[in-house]
């Protein structure tokens, strides 16, 4: 799958020629995820302190973004690898169309006439998942019609509008896997590990709800902090996921597709607050033979992914 953009001219419904874009909007997988506590002053207040390193990989949604002379946003979500029963029945719950009025505020804000834009979401990252499909499509609509209106806003201004759409959605404006913490929202560019150069991810047939185990009684909040490197060098052996004891024991369909992956890859974690589980494998077409085998034996999994890890030689430029 292309990782990069594309960006060209277009012809739109008035017949002037149009800018437009198309481009894969990339998930990510958590390769750990500590809570070391509540943050105790300034913004964020109150909420969770945490450790993570996102990884990005080559599979998510696309988007196709056509600009408009006038100022309506219209988002359509098309059935890709999932189904489109979760799309917001408000479009103005939708994270891709608050992140498209929120670029045409700032439009305004500099005295250009705003316009307008359709975009068509092409579903396939799984939703409730952990793999911030949501996250990542807001993003590359912020950084796609950044440039279709020519805002010219940088990437650090474009990171201040998106963490008020989500925590998870600033290091997607990086397009690059990052070590984070704060809420998500203090990211660090750091070289993917070198033992992880594909995954295989198993969907379960459950969802979680972040909101919902945040609030968890047994919760592990007391993580202590580590240093970003050690850690991320031996995140398979002394590192983990704080939600993960939680969903493995709170649902028989996560717990079995953890422990059907663990077997056939020898390493299993969940995914941010889940429900995907997720292990790095040496090639494709390892990835491929316990993606069958799953699949054939394992009636909790929904589907497997088999994706290779973000590289950043492959980033896509603006």
């Amino acid at each position: 799958m292309v990782f990069a953009p594309k960006y060209r001219r277009a012809t739109a419904v008035t017949g002037i020629p149009a800018p437009s874009y198309r481009g894969l909007a990339p998930a990510k997988l958590n390769l750990f995820l500590h809570i070391n506590g509540r943050i105790a002053e300034g913004k964020h207040q109150g909420y969770h302190e945490l450790q993570t390193y996102f990884q990005l990989i080559h599979y998510g949604d696309w988007l196709h973004i056509e600009t408009t002379q006038t100022p309506q946003i219209t988002v359509q979500w098309q059935a890709g690898d999932e189904s489109i029963l979760h799309q917001p029945s408000n479009a103005q719950d939708d994270l891709i169309y608050r992140a498209a009025t929120a670029l045409q505020q700032i439009a305004i804000e500099q005295g250009k006439l705003p316009l307008g834009a359709h975009i068509l979401l092409q579903k396939n990252t799984p939703v409730g998942g952990g793999m911030g499909g949501g996250s990542s499509a807001a993003a590359t609509t912020l950084l796609a019609l950044n440039r279709l209106w020519s805002l010219n806003l940088s990437r650090s201004e474009l990171q201040d509008i998106a963490v008020l759409l989500g925590a998870d959605v600033p290091v997607f404006i990086m397009q690059t896997s990052a070590w984070a913490e704060g809420i998500g929202e203090r990211t660090m560019p750091m070289p993917s590990p070198q033992n992880a150069p594909y995954f295989v991810i198993v969907v379960p047939q459950s969802t979680q709800f972040t909101h919902q185990l945040f609030a968890h009684p047994q919760l592990c909040r007391d993580t202590p902090k580590q240093e970003a490197q050690d850690t991320l060098s031996h995140w398979k052996t002394q590192a983990g996921n704080a939600f993960e004891p939680i969903a493995l024991k709170e649902s028989a369909a996560i717990s079995d597709c953890f422990y059907a992956l663990r077997a056939q890859a020898g390493f299993a974690r969940l995914t941010g607050s889940g429900a995907c589980v997720f292990a790095p494998v040496a090639s494709e077409a390892i990835g491929q033979r316990i993606a069958a085998h799953i699949l054939n034996e394992i009636k909790a999994a929904r589907r497997v992914i088999v994706a290779k890890a973000f590289v950043p030689a492959e980033r896509a430029t603006n």
